[in-house]
């Protein structure tokens, strides 16, 4: 084929333009190669030197490439002062640079920038000179991409010599960069469309106490991703406790994977803003290992702590947080196990408040086992400054073990523990209360409730239901662990041994709470026993306790806390006391039935002088047959112990008494007791008072122990006593000194049985 002359005068002209761009590419790589490490020199008015191996220029990819470069400081410029960073790189490319305009006008324009193999150490800023420096390196900055890969990036301390901060293969893509004279005095100074960054791992030093480390961090411009984040003791406990440090408390915290999702954050109007749709948390471990009783501090944290700082110290928005199955210790007096905490629309503004719309506890299983309350008190000297509200708070479906100092047994277990709070305020003045935050409108509620009292008694209930004044226990027991004759055996001192149950238990209007002094104090309008069934056993051969048995008005006016019931109910309910001996073939029995009490004016005389009378009132069946009625009145604040004590027993027929009689006594007793009567005054030291009976046909039979009748004794004690009273006959009972080791009733039924001799015999 034949090549015509244009063909050839094109192809000469193409070649020569080929040969000229490779001369062009030649030259102008020569050119950078010997003059811009001048240009760099002579405009070169950082503290910095740039040195590196190689660059190279294609004018074919209008791309700069350097090789193996390195920025360090100068030899005359000052670490603390000048230096905010330097290290290392093994390559560096850029694509589509002007170079026109890099040279002329200090401007670069790039398609994009690659920076691979960087090890950069950057500094943290000490104090520095206020009076704003521009540099000359640059005016105006147009990136398309930035692209980083396999870095490893180090922060030290100001001087060079204490490792901050390390992150490990560091990749990153940044796009449409822009930095000129309107963003270079901003917060963040350039502008980006889009960004995301990989982290294998990183190490920081949090404070003097604690490090962090992490495994993949991934982050892009609406989400983040955190994998294997574990905050560690940097100090031994030894150390821990024999030297100063900022931190009061050594903690171990573990996070297997944390994301954050719809991510968006910024300045605006020089303030941090961070917004977040929701934060996800697999699940959380922390421990508290080590804890300071007295804060030990250095004295730069001391005037630290004099300029009280935000909890967080910018502005922040999370549409939700939800944290599953994580665990929480307090130096292993309170466990936090399996729980799941959701929060909703955390809102914070700095000075303002921290806002929280809702926050839940799920499937939490609490384990408290209580430490030494010899501790001292905390000073409470410190504020808040700063305020948070909670919306509402919920515990749902929790269990809750109170175990025995050794942490082994449990003492207290409740079951699918439920609890709503609402209002929740947290600020300066109730920071330093006993319950550090105000709330309304509690709401409570529990499954099985148990309670171990000891080597006796196990109390228990099929729940609880709490409000902010009114308080209901289902199902309550007070049940013995061991039998009666385990119970006797055990006992130094006689004690009375309890079987008790009631349907429900009340507590109406209540309140509570510390007063000024710090101390509890409980209130309650109204207490009613509902449907309550209490048997009392006592084995009387177990010797008596050599201290007095005080009466009530002094156990309640010795009572060291605040606390009243202005009236007390019991309905409905059945109460039994039996009475053991070592002559008795089976234990004497009293029964009050369908019994009903009203008491009023119950309280302690912890700091009282004076206080209203307490009144009771009782109605009851006794031994199923005759009706009864008693009022007894006493005064707690009085130091005499006064007491008055009357009732009427009406329509009562003898045999009833029988339960008790013949086992105890041996004596079984026939008629008919229509009615009898009681007024006895008292103290601590004797009683006096009215006695009156009304029966007819009344007569004793005696048994000997093989319960044969002893009818010589029988017709001798027939005669003695009385078979009918001709009518109501009253007694004025001779006094009655009290055995100071029994009890209130023991002293009752004395009277009566002065009572019943003056009238009987």
């Amino acid at each position: 084929m034949k090549v015509t002359k244009p063909i050839k005068i094109l192809g000469m002209i193409a070649v020569g333009a080929l040969l000229l761009a490779v001369i062009a590419n030649v030259a102008i790589n020569l050119i950078i190669t010997n003059q811009l490490p001048k240009i760099i020199e002579s405009k070169n008015d950082t503290a910095y030197d740039l040195v590196y191996k190689d660059i190279n220029f294609s004018i074919f990819s209008n791309s700069l490439s350097v090789e193996h470069a390195e920025l360090k400081p100068k030899k005359n410029a000052s670490i603390k002062k000048d230096i905010d960073f330097f290290g290392k790189v093994d390559r560096i490319s850029v694509t589509g640079v002007n170079f026109y305009e890099l040279i002329k006008n200090k401007n670069l324009k790039a398609f994009t920038i690659s920076v691979i193999g960087a090890d950069l150490t950057v500094l943290k800023p000490a104090i520095r000179d206020t009076l704003p420096s521009e540099s000359k390196l640059t005016s105006i900055i147009d990136i398309d991409k930035i692209s980083v890969q396999n870095t490893h990036l180090t922060m030290m301390n100001a001087t060079n010599d204490s490792l901050l901060h390390e992150i490990y293969n560091f990749n990153a893509e940044i796009n449409g960069i822009h930095m000129g004279k309107y963003t270079a005095k901003k917060d963040i100074p350039f502008t980006y469309t889009d960004y995301k960054f990989k982290i294998d791992s990183v190490y920081s030093v949090l404070n003097d106490l604690q490090i962090a480390k992490t495994g993949t961090i991934a982050i892009d411009k609406e989400n983040v991703s955190i994998d294997r984040f574990r905050m560690l003791p940097y100090k031994s406990s030894k150390e821990f406790k024999d030297n100063p440090t900022e931190a009061t408390t050594r903690l171990l915290v573990e996070v297997p994977k944390l994301s954050l999702k719809n991510t968006d954050w910024g300045y605006e109007n020089t303030n941090l803003f961070v917004n977040v749709g929701s934060i996800s948390i697999d699940s959380i471990n922390v421990r508290i290992l080590d804890q300071k009783n007295q804060t030990v501090v250095q004295q730069a944290k001391k005037d630290a702590e004099n300029r009280v700082q935000p909890l967080i110290p910018f502005r922040l928005d999370i549409e939700e947080l939800n944290i599953k199955k994580s665990s929480f210790n307090s130096l292993g007096i309170l466990e936090v196990n399996n729980v799941n905490i959701n929060i909703k629309k955390i809102s914070n503004r700095i000075n303002e408040q921290l806002s929280i719309a809702e926050f839940q506890l799920n499937n939490p299983v609490f384990i408290h086992i209580p430490k030494d309350k010899s501790r001292k008190k905390k000073n409470h000297s410190n504020t808040l400054n700063d305020l948070i509200l909670i919306d509402k708070v919920l515990v749902n479906k929790a269990q809750y073990f109170l175990k025995d100092p050794s942490g082994k047994h449990n003492k207290l277990t409740v079951n699918d523990f439920n609890l709503t709070l609402s209002d929740i305020r947290v600020d300066d003045k109730t920071v330093i209360e006993k319950i550090p935050f105000t709330y309304k409108n509690p709401q409570l509620s529990t499954g099985k409730v148990r309670f171990d009292s000891g080597k006796t008694y196990v109390i228990s209930s099929a729940g609880m239901v709490l409000n902010e004044s009114n308080a209901t226990v289902k199902d309550f027991k007070m049940t013995p662990k061991i039998s009666r004759k385990q119970h006797a055996a055990s006992l130094k001192y006689a004690q009375d041994y309890y079987d008790l149950k009631a349907n429900t238990i009340q507590f109406n209007n209540y309140q509570w709470g510390f007063d000024k002094q710090e101390e509890f104090y409980i209130k309650f309008k109204e207490l009613v026993l509902n449907a309550m069934d209490a048997k009392i056993y006592r084995d009387i051969t177990v010797p008596l306790n050599p201290k007095e048995n005080h009466l009530y008005s002094y156990r309640l006016r010795h009572v060291t806390f605040p606390f009243e019931v202005e009236t007390l109910k019991v309905k409905n309910s059945k109460l039994s006391y039996e009475e053991d001996s070592a002559t008795s073939t089976d234990p004497g029995k009293l029964t009050f039935s369908n019994f009903n009490l009203t008491a009023s004016n119950l309280y302690s005389g912890y700091k009282r002088s004076s206080g209203p009378k307490t009144q009771i009132f009782v109605r009851t069946k006794f031994m199923g047959q005759g009706d009864l009625v008693a009022s007894w009145q006493f005064n707690i604040m009085d130091t005499a112990e006064k007491f008055n004590i009357n009732g009427n027993l009406k329509n009562f027929p003898a045999p009833a008494m029988n339960p008790f009689l013949k086992p105890y006594l041996n004596v079984k007793a026939d008629g008919e007791i229509d009615q009898m009567s009681f007024n006895f005054s008292g103290n601590n030291d004797r009683a006096t008072g009215d006695y009156a009976m009304n029966f007819k046909n009344l007569k004793m039979t005696l048994f000997n122990k093989e319960n044969k009748e002893r009818k010589f004794l029988t017709t001798a004690a027939n005669i003695v006593v009385r078979t009918d009273t001709d009518g109501f006959k009253k007694a004025e009972i001779k006094p009655v000194e009290r055995t100071k080791q029994k009890s209130f009733f023991n002293f009752l039924w004395l009277c009566i049985m002065q009572g019943l001799k003056q009238t009987v015999i």
